[in-house]
C-alpha cells in the first residue's frame, strides 16, 4: 500500500470516527436524557395525580359538611324523618357526583341520589368494602378508592351526629364516583401527552389512550414493574406503576410515556450531521486527494530510487530539483547513489580477490579490519591436483591456464554452495575454510559435504577436458578440524584474511597423506568424530613429519545414503586386518589386506605387513612414521 492510501485512509478513518463518535454522543445522551425527563414527567403526574385526588376529596368533603353542618338538615336530622331524599340530592348536585348514599346507624340505606334518577347504583350490597364501621364508631371522615367486581370508585365517607362535638356517628354520608375515562381525563387535564390506565382484577377500567394502547400497557405490567420499560409495536415506553392500596395489588394506575416519539427530534438531528458529516468527508477527501498528489510524488520519486539501489542500480539518480526538504533529501540520495556506485565497483573488484563472505563480514564488522586474530574452532580443507607439475610442462601454457580456471572456478562454486570460504588458491592448490560465524550449522559436515561435491564435479568434468585432449586430472583433498587462529594477518601494506595454526598444517599433511595410501579424501580424528551422515574407514596411526605423537588418520568414502552392503563388508574387513596389524601379527594381517586386492589403502598395508615381516621391529606402537611431506 503506497503512502498516498495510508494517509488517505488515515483522513477518513479519522474523520469518520470523529463523525460517529458525534452520532453515538448525540444518540446515547440524547436517550438518557430523554429517559431522565420522562421519568421526571412521570414522577410529576404521579404527584399531580395525587394532588387532585386531594382536592377533589377536598372539595367533596368541605360541600358534604357545608351541608350536613346546616341547622336545617340537623333539626330534620334529629326528628329522624324518613324522607332524606332532598339532602341527598342536594349533596349530589353540589358535589357533582354519580352517587351519593344516606346511611343510618344499622347501617342501612335511608336514601339514594344517583347522577342518572333510571340508574340503581350497583353498590347497595357493597358497603362492607367502604370501611362505614369505623367512621359510624369513630364518628371521622374517610376517603379511599373501592375495588368491587363491577369497578373502581372513589368513595368518601361523611359523619353525620347530632352534636358536632359527638365522637361517634348517627348515619353516614356516602359520595362515589366511578372510576373511568371521564374521571382519568378531569385528574390528567394538565399532562395530556401521557398514556394513562387505571386497572382493577387486571382488567382496564378507565383510559386517556385507545382501547389497543390500553391493553398493551396492561399485558406489559410484570416488565414496567422489573425495568420501568417497555416495548410495543417496534418502539420503547417508559412507565411507571401505582397502586391505590399497597395491599392490594390488583388496583391502580400505569403512567407511559413513549421514548423513540420524543427521540424522532434527535434522530432528525443525527440525520442532519450524518448527511452534513458525509458531504464534508467526500469535499474534504476530494481536496485530499488533489494535495496529496503534490506531496506524495516526490516521496514516490525517493521510494523508486531506494528500490533501484536495493536491487544494485547504483546509476539511478532522482529528478527532482525544488529547494524544499524533499528537494534536498533527493539531493543527498542523488550524492549518496554516487558514492554507492563507487564503493560497489571497489566491492565487486575486490569480491574476485576475496571471499564475497569475508568481505561482508569485514563490512559488517569494522573491527575485524585491524590486524590480529583471535582462536576459533573451525574446520579447513586443502586440495591438490595430483602430478600436477608433470603434466603442466607437456601443455602449452595457454590451453593450461584455460584448463586450471575452469578447475578452479567448479571447484569455487562447490565450496560456495555449502557455506565455505575461499582463502586462497596457492599455484593448482586450493585452501578453504569453514566458520560456524560464517556458516549456519556443523561446519565439519560442510567441508566434507564440500569435498565429496568437488570428486563428483571433477568427475563429470574430466571426460569434456580428456575430450579436448587436456590430461585427465585427479584430486586429492586433506580435511582437519580444531582450534586455529583467525583474522586479519600481515602488514600494514598488505594483509590477508586467514586462519594459521597447527590444525591448518595438518590439514595440508593429511591432503598429501593420499598419495601414499591411494585415497581421495582424508581427514584427522576430530573431523571424523563431528560429521553425521557419512561412511568413514579409519586407515591408520601415522606420525607425520615435524610431529612427534600418532594420530589416526581417516577415509571419507561417502554419504551413508549412498553406502552399499559390498562397501561396509570391504571396511569391516580392513578394520579387522588394520586391529591385527596395530597388534603386530604381521602374516594374519596380510592375509587379510590380500583379500582386498582392488582396494588401494589395503594394498598399501599389505606390502607395509610384508616388509614388517621381514624387518620385524624391537619395540611396536602401531605408528607408522612418514619420512616425507
Amino acid at each position: 500500500m503506497n503512502l498516498n492510501k495510508k494517509i488517505f485512509i488515515t483522513f477518513f478513518i479519522s474523520v469518520t470516527g470523529l463523525l460517529c463518535t458525534t452520532l453515538y454522543l448525540i444518540d446515547t445522551q440524547a436517550e438518557q436524557h430523554e429517559i431522565k425527563r420522562i421519568i421526571a414527567d412521570l414522577d410529576s403526574a404521579q404527584g399531580q395525580f395525587q394532588r387532585d385526588l386531594d382536592v377533589e376529596q377536598k372539595h367533596i368533603r368541605t360541600l358534604t359538611h357545608v351541608i350536613t353542618a346546616d341547622q336545617k338538615f340537623r333539626s330534620f336530622l334529629a326528628q329522624i324523618k324518613d324522607n332524606f331524599y332532598p339532602f341527598v340530592e342536594e349533596i349530589g348536585k353540589d358535589t357533582e357526583a354519580d352517587f351519593v348514599f344516606m346511611l343510618d346507624d344499622e347501617p342501612a340505606v335511608r336514601a339514594v341520589y344517583s347522577i342518572n334518577a333510571p340508574d340503581r347504583p350497583p353498590l347497595e350490597n357493597n358497603f362492607s368494602s367502604f370501611g362505614i364501621k369505623n367512621s359510624l364508631d369513630s364518628g371521622l371522615m374517610s376517603s379511599k378508592i373501592v375495588s368491587l367486581d363491577e369497578g373502581l370508585y372513589s368513595s368518601y365517607v361523611i359523619p353525620l351526629k347530632e352534636n358536632l362535638n359527638d365522637d361517634y356517628a348517627v348515619g353516614l354520608i356516602v359520595v362515589c364516583n366511578p372510576i373511568n375515562d371521564s374521571w382519568i381525563a378531569k385528574l390528567l387535564a394538565q399532562n395530556n401527552t401521557l398514556h394513562a390506565v387505571v386497572f382493577n382484577r387486571n382488567r382496564v377500567v378507565a383510559k386517556n389512550t385507545p382501547p389497543e394502547t390500553a391493553a398493551a400497557i396492561l399485558s406489559h405490567q410484570s416488565n414496567i414493574r422489573e425495568s420501568g420499560m417497555y416495548s410495543w409495536n417496534g418502539e420503547r415506553y417508559i412507565a411507571k406503576q401505582v397502586l391505590f392500596d399497597p395491599q392490594n395489588p390488583q388496583a391502580g394506575y400505569i403512567l407511559s410515556a413513549n421514548l423513540d416519539q420524543a427521540l424522532r427530534t434527535f434522530k432528525q438531528l443525527q440525520q442532519q450531521v450524518l448527511l452534513i458529516g458525509g458531504g464534508i468527508l467526500l469535499l474534504g477527501a476530494l481536496l485530499f486527494m488533489l494535495i496529496s498528489q503534490r506531496i506524495t510524488r516526490p516521496l514516490r520519486l525517493i521510494a523508486k530510487g531506494t528500490l533501484e539501489i536495493k536491487h544494485g542500480n547504483y546509476r539511478h539518480r532522482i529528478a527532482y530539483r525544488n529547494a524544499d526538504e524533499v528537494g534536498q533529501l533527493a539531493a543527498a540520495f542523488n550524492a549518496m547513489a554516487g558514492d554507492l556506485q563507487d564503493k560497489e565497483l571497489i566491492r565487486s573488484t575486490f569480491n574476485k580477490y576475496v571471499d564475497p563472505a569475508i568481505v561482508s563480514e569485514l563490512l559488517s564488522q569494522p573491527d575485524k579490519l585491524r590486524l590480529g586474530g583471535e582462536r576459533k574452532a573451525q574446520t579447513v580443507l586443502f586440495s591438490d591436483i595430483a602430478g600436477f607439475t608433470e603434466f603442466s610442462e607437456k601443455l602449452p601454457a595457454e590451453a593450461l591456464i584455460n584448463i586450471l580456471n575452469a578447475y578452479l572456478s567448479a571447484m569455487t562454486v562447490e565450496i560456495s554452495r555449502q557455506q565455505g570460504i575461499l582463502d586462497k588458491f596457492i599455484g593448482d592448490a586450493i585452501m578453504a575454510f569453514w566458520s560456524p560465524q560464517l556458516c549456519n550449522g556443523n561446519h565439519a559436515n560442510y567441508a566434507c559435504q564440500s569435498a565429496l561435491a568437488m570428486q563428483k564435479k571433477l568427475q563429470q568434468l574430466r571426460p569434456l577436458w580428456v575430450a579436448n585432449g587436456a590430461p585427465e586430472i585427479n584430486i586429492r583433498i586433506g580435511i582437519a578440524t580444531g582450534e586455529m587462529i583467525v583474522g586479519n594477518i600481515g602488514s600494514e601494506q598488505a594483509r590477508s584474511y586467514t586462519c594459521i595454526g597447527d590444525k591448518v598444517n595438518y590439514s595440508s599433511r593429511l591432503e598429501g597423506l593420499n598419495k601414499h595410501y591411494g585415497t581421495q579424501i582424508m581427514i584427522d580424528r576430530q573431523t571424523a568424530s563431528e560429521i553425521t551422515g557419512f561412511v568413514v574407514r579409519e586407515l591408520d596411526t601415522v606420525r607425520v613429519k615435524g610431529r612427534e605423537t600418532g594420530e589416526s588418520i581417516f577415509e571419507l568414502i561417502g554419504a551413508a545414503d549412498e553406502a552399499d552392503d559390498l562397501m561396509l563388508e570391504k571396511i569391516n574387513r580392513y578394520q579387522q586386518a588394520l586391529a591385527l596389524y596395530r597388534k603386530a601379527d604381521f602374516a594374519n594381517a596380510a592375509q587379510l589386506f590380500a583379500t582386498l586386492s582392488t582396494d588401494a589403502p589395503s594394498i598399501a598395508l599389505l606390502k607395509r605387513c610384508i616388509h614388517l615381516q621381514q624387518n620385524t621391529p624391537e619395540s611396536w606402537d602401531g605408528i607408522h612414521s612418514m619420512l616425507d611431506k
